[in-house]
C-alpha cells in the first residue's frame, strides 16, 4: 500500500510548504500530495485554497494576485513562529525539492480554473518533465474534464479521480464514479474514506483501476483498508501509517 503525505506533512509544518515536503520526505512517505494553482501571471503556486486567507497573513483570490504579490504574505506563521515569513512555493520550487528524494509518487492536484481553462494542465506536465520527474507523476482531480485533457497530453500519466462523500455525481448510478473513470481512461478511484466498501474495491480493481482513499488518519481504519485492498491512502499522519503498515 502506498502512503501519501497529504500536503506534505502538515502535522509537523505549514501544509503545501517546502517544510512539510521536507518533513515528509523525512518519514519516509511514499509520496507526496499537493494544489496547484495559476496566478493572475501566469506562474503555478502550491495552495490548497483559491484564496489566501486560511494560510497566510494576507486575503484574496491566487487568480487575481501575481506571483510578487503573493511573495508579500507569510504562509508560516499561522502554524508556529518558528516558520515566520515562509513563502508560498511555485511548482519549480517543489519540484527542485523533491527530484534528488526517495519518494516514488508525486501525487499534484488539479483545480478547476476561471472559464475552465486548461491550458496550464500542459505547463503542469511540462514543469514535471523538465525536472525528469514524469515518472513518478500522478495527477487527481475532481474535474474529470482536467484528467481527459491529461490523457490527451500523455496517456501514459496516472490520473485519479477524487469524489466528494456527498453530491449529484455520487447519487446519479449513470454517472456513478467508476462509470466516469472507465470512460476517461483514469487509473485510479479516490473517494473519501468514509464512503468506501470492500464491494467498491472489488468492482473496481475487476475493471483494471486502482483505488487511493482521502484523508485517512486513524490506526483503525489501516487493517480494514488493507484486508479490502486498498492500494492507496492519503493521510495527514504518513509517519503513524508507514509505521502501522510495517507492523502488520
Amino acid at each position: 500500500m502506498i502512503v501519501i503525505a497529504h500536503r506534505g506533512a502538515n502535522r509537523f509544518a505549514p501544509q503545501n510548504t517546502l517544510h512539510a515536503f521536507k518533513k515528509a520526505v523525512e518519514l519516509n512517505s511514499d509520496g507526496v500530495e499537493t494544489d496547484v494553482h495559476v496566478t493572475k501571471d501566469g506562474h503555478l503556486v502550491l495552495c490548497h485554497n483559491g484564496t489566501v486567507d486560511k494560510t497566510s497573513n494576507g486575503k484574496g483570490k491566487i487568480s487575481d494576485m501575481s506571483l510578487r504579490d503573493l511573495r508579500n504574505f507569510d504562509f508560516g506563521s499561522w502554524f508556529g513562529s518558528k516558520f515566520k515569513n515562509t513563502p508560498i512555493p511555485t511548482l519549480d520550487e517543489f519540484l527542485q525539492s523533491v527530484e534528488n528524494t526517495a519518494l516514488s509518487v508525486l501525487d499534484i492536484e488539479l483545480k478547476q480554473q476561471k472559464d475552465d481553462n486548461l491550458d496550464f494542465v500542459e505547463k503542469v506536465i511540462a514543469k514535471v518533465r523538465d525536472y525528469g520527474l514524469e515518472s513518478k507523476l500522478f495527477i487527481s482531480s475532481f474535474d474529470y474534464k482536467i484528467l481527459e485533457k491529461v490523457k490527451q497530453i500523455d496517456s501514459k500519466i496516472q490520473t485519479g479521480y477524487l469524489y466528494p462523500a456527498m453530491g449529484d455525481i455520487v447519487k446519479r448510478k449513470l454517472c456513478a464514479p467508476i462509470n466516469i473513470a472507465k470512460k476517461y481512461n483514469i487509473d485510479f478511484l479516490l473517494p473519501h474514506h468514509g464512503y468506501v466498501s470492500k464491494k467498491l474495491i472489488e468492482k473496481a480493481h475487476s475493471a483494471g483501476m486502482r483505488v487511493g482513499v482521502w484523508t485517512v488518519n486513524k490506526i483503525e481504519a489501516v487493517e480494514k483498508f488493507l484486508d479490502w485492498g486498498v492500494d492507496q491512502i492519503i493521510t495527514d499522519v504518513p509517519d503513524i501509517i508507514k509505521n502501522k503498515i510495517e507492523s502488520i
